[in-house]
């Protein structure tokens, strides 16, 4: 199951952020969790701030909440970043 709100281009999520959204979609995040093969605890934990999601199933977690941006997301922002350098100069 997808996250029921779209992934951030620039700037991650908040914990607040990612409960209105789900609360919003009427979709339980327990739900979500389940679906995702994820313990129902450790994506609270992420939500809530008691697990940073800098590695490991956190670290996936937090991704596919839009908590922390993928690979992909920071590639392009460094990608237009560089660009909007040479630009001004």
């Amino acid at each position: 199951m997808n996250i029921p709100y779209p992934l951030p281009k620039t700037t991650p999520y908040t914990g607040a952020e990612v409960k209105a959204l789900f609360e919003a979609a009427g979709v339980p995040i327990s739900t979500w969790a389940e679906a995702n093969d994820y313990d129902r605890r450790k994506v609270y934990m992420v939500i809530n701030g008691q697990f940073k999601g800098s590695r490991g199933a956190s670290h996936d977690i937090a991704v596919k909440l839009g908590m922390k941006l993928s690979l992909d997301a920071v590639a392009r922002g460094l990608k237009n970043h560089a660009h909007q350098e040479y630009a001004v100069a």
